[in-house]
C-alpha cells in the first residue's frame, strides 16, 4: 500500500485543515497516511493516521533543522507522495523533495496568498512561487480562478496543473427548513477566523440598522477586541466551536473576505440548505447558482444582499441543496481525488530535467 504525507502549517480549525482531514477520511482505505503540522491541536486530534511529525519550526519560512527532521521522517516511512496544503508545508514538501527526487509532492493552492496578500512584495512571491512550481509534480488548484490564476498570473506551466473543485462531506445536522415564522428573528450566521482577510466588521456594520436581525459568529483571532468594541445588539458571538456543524439553526449565511480560495465553511453551509452570501474574491462565484448572493466588501451591497436572501428565502435554500448536491459532494464525487493521487505516484519524470529547470526563469 503507498503512502501519504499530508502536510499543513497550523493544526488549527481552518478550511485547509478541514480540507486535509476530509481527504486523510478518504483516502484511508487505498493508502496508508501520516501527518506533518505544527502542534497537537484540532486536526491532529480529528484524524487517525499511520505517523505524525509535529514541530512548531514549520512556523519559519526556513529551517534547516525542521527541514532534516522532515527528510528523516519521509525516510524512516518511505512516504511515496506528500501533499502539501499551506504556505510553509508547500515550501518545505518541495525543498526536501530536491534530497528525495524518488518523492512525489502535490501543492494545495487554497487561494495564491502570493497574489492577494503580498501588497508591494507581491512580485517576489509570485516568483518564488513559480520556481518552486517547478520542482512540483504537480500543482492542485481547488477552483476555476485560482487554476485561471496559476496560468495567467503565477505563470506555472499548465502541465502541471490540476483543477478539482474543492469539495467535502455534507455537514450531518443538514435539516432543511422550508418555512420561515415571519415575526421571528432572522439569524444570519458567519463561520470564520477573526483575523484578515476577514471582514467580519463590515457585515457586524451592515446588520446595525436592519431590523429582525441577529448576526451570529463563529470564530476567534486578533480581531476579538476590536470587533467587541464595534459590536451592536443585534450582534451575538460564540467564538470559536471546535466541529461546529449546526448550520441547520440558522437561516441565511455570510463570509465576507478580502481573499478566498473556495470557502469549505460555505460549502457546509451549502449542504445544510442555507442562502449564502459572499463577497466577489477568488472562486467564491463559483458557489453561487440560483441559490444566493455576491457581494462587493460595501456595507450597503451587503445590506441588500440580506434583504434579496430574506425575500427569496426558500428558493434559495433549495437552490444551495441543489448546487451542492451537483457538483461538491465528495460522497459522489471522492475518486476523483483517489485517481489523481494514484495517477501523481505512478508518473514516471526525468528528474534531471525538474533540476535545471529549477534555475531557467
Amino acid at each position: 500500500m503507498k503512502k501519504i504525507l499530508f502536510m499543513v502549517t497550523k493544526s488549527e480549525n481552518g478550511g485547509a485543515q478541514k480540507w486535509t482531514k476530509e481527504q486523510i477520511n478518504i483516502c484511508s482505505e487505498d493508502f496508508q497516511c501520516f501527518l506533518a503540522t505544527d502542534e497537537n491541536g484540532w486536526l491532529v486530534k480529528s484524524v487517525n493516521v499511520q505517523d505524525k511529525l509535529l514541530d512548531k519550526l514549520i512556523h519559519k519560512r526556513f529551517s534547516i533543522w525542521y527541514l532534516m527532521k522532515l527528510n528523516h521522517f519521509i525516510k524512516k516511512n518511505r512516504i511515496n507522495l506528500i501533499v502539501a496544503s499551506s504556505a510553509n508545508a508547500g515550501i518545505y514538501s518541495r525543498l526536501v523533495k530536491l534530497l528525495n527526487p524518488q518523492i512525489k509532492v502535490i501543492y494545495v493552492s487554497h487561494g495564491w496568498s502570493s497574489i492577494y496578500n503580498g501588497g508591494k512584495l507581491a512580485f517576489l512571491y509570485i516568483f518564488i512561487e513559480k520556481q518552486l512550481s517547478k520542482i512540483s509534480d504537480s500543482i492542485l488548484c481547488i477552483s476555476k480562478k485560482d487554476f485561471q490564476n496559476a496560468k495567467q498570473l503565477i505563470g506555472i506551466n499548465e502541465k502541471k496543473l490540476k483543477w478539482i473543485t474543492n469539495k467535502i462531506f455534507p455537514v450531518k445536522n443538514n435539516l432543511i427548513k422550508t418555512n420561515h415564522n415571519k415575526n421571528k428573528k432572522i439569524k444570519i450566521l458567519t463561520v470564520a477566523r477573526l483575523e484578515h482577510p476577514k471582514r467580519v466588521d463590515l457585515l457586524i456594520e451592515a446588520t446595525k440598522n436592519l431590523r429582525n436581525i441577529e448576526l451570529h459568529i463563529i470564530g476567534d483571532g486578533s480581531q476579538r477586541n476590536y470587533l467587541k468594541s464595534i459590536k451592536h445588539k443585534n450582534v451575538v458571538f460564540h467564538w470559536e466551536i471546535d466541529g461546529f456543524n449546526d448550520f441547520s439553526s440558522y437561516d441565511i449565511f455570510a463570509l465576507i473576505s478580502d481573499s478566498e480560495g473556495l470557502p469549505l465553511s460555505a460549502l457546509e453551509a451549502m449542504s445544510a440548505g442555507l442562502p449564502i452570501i459572499l463577497s466577489d474574491v477568488g472562486g467564491c462565484s463559483e458557489l453561487i447558482e440560483n441559490n444566493g448572493v455576491l457581494v462587493i466588501n460595501d456595507v450597503e451591497c451587503i445590506q441588500k444582499a440580506i434583504e434579496k436572501c430574506i425575500l427569496n428565502m426558500n428558493q434559495y435554500k433549495e437552490g444551495s441543496k441543489i448546487l451542492f448536491n451537483k457538483k461538491f459532494n465528495l460522497n459522489t464525487f471522492k475518486y476523483e481525488f483517489l485517481n489523481y493521487y494514484k495517477a501523481i505516484i505512478n508518473y514516471n519524470i526525468n528528474y534531471n530535467k525538474i533540476k535545471q529547470s529549477f534555475y531557467i526563469t
